[in-house]
Formats: structure tokens, C-alpha cells, sequence
């Protein structure tokens, strides 16, 4: 038996992303005017982020069949992509949709409420909504620490000498792919490595920071 969405779900799922495939490599648009004119074509898709039914992709035993079938485990997607993350399962995760959802709807709803501002225009935008906790966080921490700009990755736990300096520290349990997530930052030129001593040491470049200092936090799912 098959956990499906309901109408109302499938329609607050397409509308949520502006009707275009919630995939960032693809957001084609899903819906448009039919031949016949009381009609519309749609080839969008209401897709399950973990399956419906037992054997599906990604299926989770231990959520509950309401679970199953609630927007939250839902994601629009045009037909080619609903295919195609059903096809590779190990690529395209659970996190990943998720991201993909989370990112869809806050670029559309940037693009609905027209609130884009120049520093998240420089294309840093779509590489922050991918790790919006983390980057709430740097937020805060820079807002309550504005001269600081040092910050180390370690597990909650672990001891850091830091020769009575003050540093930002960022932990392991509180952000999955903490590593990764820095990487990305770096390759961007936002963060610089100054590790010593093998504790994952950085610093945060300037303009990162005005970037930080001129953002909106961004909704967490």
C-alpha cells in the first residue's frame, strides 16, 4: 500500500517553488497553457524524498504512513528528474533532496517578494542555502563578536589550547559535513585554512564578513 500526497499537497508542493522542478541543475518549468483553452498542461511531479511504500527509493521503515504522505516528505520535480533520483539512489540522498527542496523555495520565494539584496547577488546566495544553520550561525557569532574573525572545527568534548586567545568555534555534532561545508567556503575565497597543530583552524575573509553583516537569516527547516 502506497503512502501517496493528497491533492492539496501536490498543489501546495508545485506552487511553494513558482511550478518549476525544485532540482537546481534543471528548474524547468513544470506547467503551461494546453491547446484546448479551459486547459493546462502540467509535467511536474509530486515526489517522495523517502518512498511511499516499502522496497521504494529511500524508503524509511520507521516513519509512519502520515509521515510518508506529509508535505515535509515531498519534493516538485519535473518528470525527467523524478526519474532520474529514483534511478541513483546513492547519489541523490535524502540530505541532498532535502537540500534541493529548501533551496527552491527560498530562491522563489526571493524572486516573489523581490527582497534580493547586492551582497547576496554576488552568487554566494545559492552556496549559503545550502548550510543555512551554519551560516546563521557564523551570522550571530560575528554580530556578538564583531572584531573576532578566527574560529576552529572540533567535537564537543575535545580541548583547545588557544593560548588565551578568544576564538569562534563551530562543532562537529551541530553541522553535518562541517568539513565540507568549510571547503566550499574556502574554494569561494570566504574563509581562509590557517590550521596549526592539527585542529581545523580558519579565518574569516572581509568580505565574507560585510556579506555575514548585510543578510537576512535564513529559514531552517
Amino acid at each position: 500500500m502506497r503512502d501517496d500526497f493528497n491533492s492539496q499537497i501536490k498543489d501546495a508542493l508545485s506552487k511553494r517553488v513558482g511550478l518549476r522542478c525544485s532540482n537546481p541543475n534543471c528548474r524547468a518549468l513544470t506547467s503551461g497553457p494546453n491547446s484546448s483553452e479551459d486547459k493546462s498542461t502540467n509535467i511536474g511531479v509530486a515526489a517522495h524524498i523517502t518512498a511511499a511504500s516499502i522496497k521504494g527509493p529511500r524508503y524509511e521503515a520507521s516513519m509512519t504512513p502520515i509521515e510518508r504522505s506529509s508535505i515535509r516528505n515531498g519534493i516538485w520535480l519535473c518528470q525527467s528528474c523524478a526519474k532520474l533520483i529514483d534511478s541513483d539512489t546513492l547519489r541523490y540522498t535524502v540530505q541532498l533532496l532535502q537540500e534541493w527542496k529548501i533551496e527552491a523555495e527560498n530562491e522563489t520565494d526571493l524572486e516573489l517578494t523581490k527582497e534580493k539584496k547586492s551582497k547576496t547577488s554576488t552568487g554566494f546566495d545559492k552556496i549559503f542555502r545550502l548550510m543555512p544553520a551554519l551560516i546563521n550561525e557564523f551570522k550571530e557569532d560575528i554580530e556578538k563578536n564583531p572584531l573576532l574573525r578566527e574560529f576552529i572545527l572540533q567535537g564537543r568534548g575535545w580541548h583547545y589550547n588557544s593560548g588565551g586567545r578568544k576564538l569562534l568555534t563551530y562543532f562537529y555534532e551541530d553541522h553535518e559535513d562541517l568539513e565540507a561545508k568549510i571547503k566550499l567556503l574556502e574554494n569561494n575565497n570566504l574563509v581562509n585554512d590557517i590550521t596549526y597543530n592539527n585542529t581545523k583552524r580558519f579565518v574569516f575573509t572581509e568580505e565574507f564578513v560585510e556579506i555575514l553583516n548585510s543578510i537576512d537569516k535564513y529559514p531552517v527547516n
